[in-house]
């Protein structure tokens, strides 16, 4: 297979890899009863989601994101493992000069880390629709690093790629070097 062939793949596996590893192994057993964990009370059940390395990053997190990419952006995530999270985004931005134009776009994402702790590299994919005077669509991913600076709190930046169709599908291009920078808070 050639490099651009695998990709998708990656992208494809990322998110069954992660659930493969959080599954017991085979013929583990589970805690005897006196081992078991009491049942939360209302307080815990209601304290932030934290993770084992001390980030906020753990299945059932939940956050805004801020960011600054092709437009301005504020979007959501939702963690569905500990290195992976869905995450869906709305851009919009109005130009005054020299003519009167909007710009709004909405997009969708897969972001898979690929190690824990406070400075997380990251893998991504998604896809946009855009409206800018016509329809536009694309398929894009990237390699980022996301860093903790408190344990909900996060800075992230990503670097890749993307598959663009604009103007209604009249041009097409693949822009490399697409980038982005985020603000990440875990509510």
């Amino acid at each position: 297979m050639r490099p651009a062939q695998l990709a998708p793949l990656a992208l494809f596996l990322l998110p069954m890899q992660s659930a493969l590893a959080a599954e017991p192994a085979k013929g583990a057993t589970s805690r005897p009863a006196a081992e078991a964990k009491p049942a939360a009370s209302s307080d815990e059940a209601l304290a932030p989601l934290a993770s084992a390395d001390g980030t906020g990053a753990a299945p059932g997190a939940k956050g805004l994101v801020f960011g600054v990419n092709q437009l301005p952006t504020i979007g959501g995530f939702y963690y569905v493992s500990p290195v992976g999270s869905v995450r869906a985004g709305l851009g919009f931005t109005m130009n005054f000069k020299p003519a009167v134009n909007a710009q709004f776009a909405i997009d969708a994402s897969y972001r898979h880390h690929l190690l824990t702790g406070n400075l997380r590299p990251f893998a991504e994919g998604g896809i946009s629709f855009g409206y800018a005077g016509d329809i536009n669509f694309a398929l894009g991913g990237g390699l980022g690093v996301e860093y903790f600076i408190v344990p909900r709190l996060s800075v992230s930046g990503i670097v890749g790629a993307q598959l663009r169709f604009d103007n209604g599908g009249d041009s097409i291009s693949i822009p490399l070097a697409t980038t982005g920078l985020m603000l990440n808070v875990f509510l």
